[in-house]
């Protein structure tokens, strides 16, 4: 990771970031697939009760994913 990013799991609710890139290539695919490319704006709207799945905005959709998989994609936030 390069200064100012940080894995998508860290990303503070109702605070946006753009997709930089991912930690691994293991599921790649998975994620692109998901919305999160690089260069994408993705918003954290809300976590479950417990904190995981966390539920993200990303290209006109949204995705509940577990913070353990958003923390293998990388982004800048956005102010």
């Amino acid at each position: 990771m390069t200064a100012g990013t940080m894995p998508l799991g860290r990303l503070g609710l109702g605070t946006t970031g753009i997709v930089v890139g991912y930690t691994s290539e293991v599921g790649v695919r998975r994620f692109v697939e998901m919305g999160f490319v690089p260069g994408t704006r993705v918003t954290a709207l809300r976590k479950a009760p417990l904190g995981d799945p966390i539920e993200y905005a990303v290209m006109g959709s949204r995705v509940a994913i577990r913070r353990g998989d958003a923390d293998l994609v990388i982004v800048r936030e956005v102010s």
